[in-house]
């Protein structure tokens, strides 16, 4: 609930900041109905003298000029035919300018799309200890689905507007950019120097390369993680730029892939040094030896670890270890790779 009223004052001050640079728009109508009240008076100073004979002196003149800007005509008809043309003119000068300056105003401080990168800048100044995410294709958005339930603030950069996350990914609250992520004003709009990480994502392999050297050339001091298809350049990599950490979907995806095809209940998998970890799911069995089990038990006593139960509302992790196990429950275990058919057995 802090964060997102945090994200809200955030938000807000940013709308405030981009209503305020929007004004920058009405300088150019401004500048030019000046110059024209001006040469109107000067015009009206000189030509603009009426039947009666009396020149109009200065303050009269600039004083008539101001209300012809507004459609105003208040002074009598000049009998010269160049004071009488600005009587006309002048007016249709004014109509024109002023239209120029709301419509500009208006195109600019409600369509943010028009103006995407400006409102991203003012947007991540305002942020702080924000993610940027390079990147939404699959493995993007499934990082960003992930920082989002760990409700962190997300600014995601995608080069195709027409990618099909991109929606998604504003539809769950990042900010996302479309862009190149490799040009040298796209991340700088981002703020990068006050990010907590940068999570580099994309399919192109050199791309993730430029970005992650463009990141730690600029801001030393900001963690990058960095997708790469090639484990061993992945390693290299990490190594001699100092990334803090660079992955490899394949490796990541393949020893899942292998003990799914061997038995469909294994959903995840982790690696500590050389052993192989799944993560399991299971239903418990009446009347098996997990059945009735506590989760300390099952721990310490036959070294496997449940890591999640579903309560019937949803997924609970990290039940509590005096909790027990019951005939039907649904769990999530986790077990050295090398034991999934020791479980199965204890849960005949």
């Amino acid at each position: 609930m802090h964060s997102r009223a945090r994200t809200f004052a955030q938000r807000a001050r940013a709308e405030l900041h981009f209503r305020v640079w929007a004004l920058r728009v009405l300088v150019r109508p401004l500048v030019l109905l000046t110059a024209v009240w001006l040469i109107g008076a000067l015009l009206h100073r000189v030509f603009g003298t009426p039947d009666t004979g009396v020149r109009p002196p200065w303050g009269e003149a600039f004083f008539v000029s101001y209300n012809l800007l507004f459609l105003e005509h208040i002074a009598a008809l000049p009998t010269h035919p160049i004071g009488r043309a600005m009587q006309y003119l002048q007016p249709l000068f004014g109509v024109f300018l002023l239209a120029e300056g709301v419509f500009a105003l208006a195109l600019t401080m409600f369509r943010k799309d028009a103006n995407q990168e400006k409102w991203m800048e003012i947007l991540a100044n305002s942020s702080r200890q924000h993610v940027i995410l390079c990147g939404l294709g699959n493995v993007g958005f499934r990082v960003l689905e992930s920082l989002v339930g760990m409700e962190e603030r997300v600014f995601a950069v995608e080069l195709n507007p027409e990618a099909a996350h991109v929606e998604r990914a504003r539809e769950l609250g990042a900010e996302v950019l479309v862009g190149d992520a490799r040009s040298d004003t796209v991340l700088a709009s981002l703020n990068v120097q006050d990010a907590r990480a940068v999570i580099v994502a994309t399919d192109d392999d050199l791309a993730n390369l430029e970005i992650a050297m463009d990141v730690r050339e600029r801001h030393a001091d900001v963690p990058v993680v960095m997708r790469l298809f090639d484990q061993r350049l992945a390693h290299k990599v990490q190594a001699t730029l100092g990334i803090s950490a660079t992955f490899s979907t394949s490796k990541l995806a393949a020893p899942l892939l292998a003990a799914a095809a061997l038995d469909p209940s294994c959903v995840g998998h982790h690696q500590v040094g050389d052993t192989n970890l799944v993560v399991m799911e299971l239903r418990v069995t009446g009347g098996s030896t997990l059945d009735g089990q506590t989760v300390d038990v099952l721990r310490d006593a036959r070294g496997i670890n449940v890591v999640a139960r579903d309560v019937g509302a949803g997924w609970m992790a990290g039940p509590r270890g005096s909790v027990a196990l019951a005939g039907g429950d649904r769990v999530q275990v986790l077990i050295p790779g090398d034991r999934i058919a020791d479980v199965h057995a204890l849960n005949r």
